[in-house]
């Protein structure tokens, strides 16, 4: 049965810590299962039965945040035994609406996922997953091989970006700087540790989350995926790709229009993850991170 909790919560503090606890006569799960709902009932009504369906063996706990819909969420209670709603008075950000969610998280590991997904529960995607995290207890955040809605490759294991990267990408120059930037030399298929990973799909070790710390909100929009996998390199912790299973993922790509509202937003967050890890950005251009670990040893100041 899904409770429901209005407390809304301040996520200002970009490492802020937090503690939780299995709430008393609240059963225990194996995985949380975080999503945030504005107006996404399309893919909603599609996506929680095909997650429930996707991790046979497991107990699953559904959290769910209604980021001040008016329409609600009550539709999807009867889909999971366990959960919890977390309603929004207004609307918040992703990043703030993550840390909502990892703040009512109790299960070993919480999955954070956008709307717009699709499972096969064939693949059992949630199940191999959870098993690929036990298997890799240094491993504090991971993610799965991701595909486009027309079969390909989404590359969601990425190295860190560069200016080159950035125009790379942007203005299609520099082929094989970004064929290193997205791991086109890994096999889709395989599983290893990497520098960061798309945040459709981030599943999280609670503990390492604690240690680590919540997201930066001052990232908005983007790039906040970016900075927790460096503070959990930071805090020795890895970041791993397991491409032996995998999900789809109708990405907008809003960003890709080169003069658009969201090309600035992201062009903003890439300047202020630049300025908040200039250091780690100085190292990058006389050393490489072929192993998923940063180098050097920058703090994650703001």
């Amino acid at each position: 049965m899904l409770h429901t909790s209005t407390n809304p919560l301040n996520a200002r503090r970009p490492n802020a810590s937090f503690h939780s606890a299995p709430r008393s006569g609240e059963a225990c799960a194996d995985l949380d299962l975080g999503l945030i709902y504005t107006y996404e009932r399309a893919y909603l009504n599609k996506l929680l039965p095909q997650l429930r369906d996707s991790g046979t063996g497991l107990r699953l706990r559904l959290i769910l945040v209604d980021n001040a819909s008016t329409d609600g969420v009550d539709a999807w209670r009867p889909l999971f035994d366990q959960g919890v709603v977390l309603r929004n008075e207004q609307r918040l950000g992703y990043a703030a609406n993550l840390n909502r969610i990892l703040s009512a998280a109790t299960s070993p590991y919480v999955l954070l996922l956008n709307s717009d997904m699709e499972f096969d529960p064939a693949e059992q995607c949630l199940a191999k997953m959870v098993r690929f995290m036990d298997a890799h207890p240094e491993c504090g955040l991971s993610s799965c091989g991701i595909y486009h809605a027309n079969g390909g490759f989404a590359h969601p294991a990425r190295r860190w970006q560069t200016p080159r990267v950035v125009l790379g990408r942007r203005l299609g120059l520099g082929r094989e700087v970004v064929d290193r930037y997205l791991y086109r030399d890994q096999p889709h298929e395989a599983s290893f540790a990497c520098d960061w990973v798309s945040g459709c799909f981030m599943l999280v070790r609670r503990s390492a989350i604690e240690q680590v710390g919540l997201f930066d909100t001052r990232f908005g929009k983007y790039f906040e995926d970016v900075d927790i996998c460096q503070r959990m390199q930071q805090s020795g912790w890895t970041v791993m790709c397991h491409g032996a299973t995998r999900c789809v993922h109708f990405e907008q790509r809003a960003s890709r229009r080169l003069f658009s509202r969201d090309a600035a937003r992201h062009a903003w967050a890439y300047l202020r993850w630049l300025w908040k890890w200039r250091r780690v950005s100085r190292e990058y251009s006389t050393a490489t991170s072929e192993n998923g670990r940063l180098p050097g040893g920058n703090a994650a100041g703001g």
